[in-house]
């Protein structure tokens, strides 16, 4: 039985590929949610064509998505008590020969990781082996990674650097890219284009606790992107990020944002398709906007995920001058589709089933 845990939507919309493939060649698989997001998680789920789960290890916080360290803390004791108490019954239900699945670098990666060896079945890590190099940005997620790597079973990994990274482990598989190559593709082929008669705009995505919780940082951007935008920009907001960045606009008298809450997946991707171009903090928007082309600004101090770098997109470095300069010259960034080549989703399923672990019912 393949095994997916996973607790945001980020996550969800990378392993749903994966899962949909796995369908279609009539492989059973379950999944276990942890629920770091609550109510977005339980929305893409289906939105995703995705089985409801068959466990919910956590629901966030108190039912609510998790905001700061220590509701984190909190929530990861509950998830520690759920396997305690879950332990026996799940090591005597999960049949012979199963796999679990993790993927990308939340704490959800490292308690499903930790969890699978629990239950003593091998654990398959999906976006394995990308690094950063500083264990202090980004925080914790370059420290996930390097827990996962050191105690999952396979490494799928996107990209020869990062297979180079887990050098010397065994049963690491190159994937030529990310899942979300094949979660866009997906969705484009079954959504039509976002409609546009209101004219040319961009996307804003900035959410991470390293950006929010800077308040001079998100001050400085937003303000540089009112001066210097040429374009209406669309901010997409999350229950994470909008408290903090209606102040800022409000405090500050900014103009030329609309503020949306997130979208629905197929319809992100048809905005990003339309959109002029893209200023995010978000490594799976890297991955996506890169597969689509679409000029990307990655507003962070590093990043793991070379997607897009020496094409499409440009990292910032939080440097506020590279961000002027990106939205001055942004249209010399546009590739267009990178189009059909290999599948990241199809060579992981084909990889579990030539390992016996994904068999047709």
């Amino acid at each position: 039985m393949i095994v997916f845990i996973y607790g945001t939507t980020a996550e969800a919309i990378k392993i749903a590929p994966v899962a949909r493939r796995l369908r279609a060649r009539g492989i059973p698989y379950t999944q276990w949610i942890t629920q770091q997001h609550t109510e977005a998680l339980r929305r893409a789920i289906p939105e995703l064509g995705l089985d409801a789960p068959s466990e919910v290890i956590a629901d966030g916080w108190r039912g609510k998505p998790l905001k700061t360290p220590l509701q984190m803390v909190g929530w990861a004791f509950s998830v520690v008590g759920w396997t305690i108490r879950n332990l026996r019954r799940v090591r005597r239900t999960l049949p012979a020969g199963s796999v679990i699945v993790v993927h990308g670098d939340t704490m959800t990666t490292v308690l499903g990781t930790f969890i699978g060896r629990l239950l003593r079945t091998p654990v398959a890590h999906i976006e394995a082996g990308l690094r950063s190099g500083d264990w202090r940005h980004p925080f914790p997620e370059e420290l996930d990674r390097r827990i996962v790597g050191v105690f999952a079973q396979i490494h799928y990994v996107p990209s020869q650097e990062a297979a180079d990274n887990l050098r010397g482990r065994e049963n690491v598989v190159l994937t030529h890219g990310n899942t979300a190559k094949d979660a866009v593709r997906d969705a484009a082929a079954a959504a039509g284009p976002e409609a546009g008669a209101e004219g040319a705009y961009a996307l804003v995505l900035l959410h991470r606790y390293e950006f929010i919780s800077n308040q001079a940082l998100v001050r400085d951007t937003l303000r540089t992107l009112s001066a210097h935008s040429e374009v209406p920009l669309r901010l997409i907001v999350d229950s994470y990020s909008r408290g903090a960045i209606e102040q800022t606009i409000e405090d500050e008298g900014l103009a030329g944002f609309t503020l949306i809450t997130k979208l629905e997946h197929g319809r992100f991707v048809a905005a990003m398709k339309g959109a002029e171009f893209i200023v995010t903090d978000s490594g799976g928007i890297q991955q996506e906007a890169a597969a689509l082309g679409v000029p990307t600004l990655i507003h962070r101090k590093v990043t793991e995920g070379r997607e897009g770098f020496g094409s499409s997109a440009v990292l910032s470095g939080w440097d506020l001058s590279v961000l002027r300069e990106f939205l001055a010259s942004y249209e010399r960034l546009r590739t267009g589709d990178a189009g059909a080549d290999a599948s990241p989703s199809e060579i992981i399923v084909d990889d579990l089933v030539a390992r016996g672990l994904a068999v047709p019912s």
